[in-house]
């Protein structure tokens, strides 16, 4: 799924919660990561972002910004 700052939040939560997902950043780094929630901010300079931890826990742990994301799939093992 490509990301923008416009992507619906819900959308991702419908179809990545409580899942492993790559994130691939627009930085290039692909990360994997456990989807929990989202996260709407206020503060238009931060944006919108994805909750997520590394555990696969229900704890929530640290976000990534819709503004630094490039797309978003569920997670396939290579085995």
């Amino acid at each position: 799924m490509k990301i923008s700052i416009k992507s619906n939040l819900y959308d991702i939560l419908d179809k990545f919660q409580c899942k492993w997902v790559n994130v691939w950043l627009k930085n290039g780094k692909i990360v994997k990561v456990f989807l929990l929630d989202i996260d709407f901010l206020e503060d238009n300079d931060v944006g919108d972002a994805i909750v997520y931890n590394t555990t696969g826990s229900l704890d929530y742990g640290d976000a990534i910004y819709l503004k630094d994301m490039d797309r978003i799939e569920l997670y396939r093992s290579e085995e």
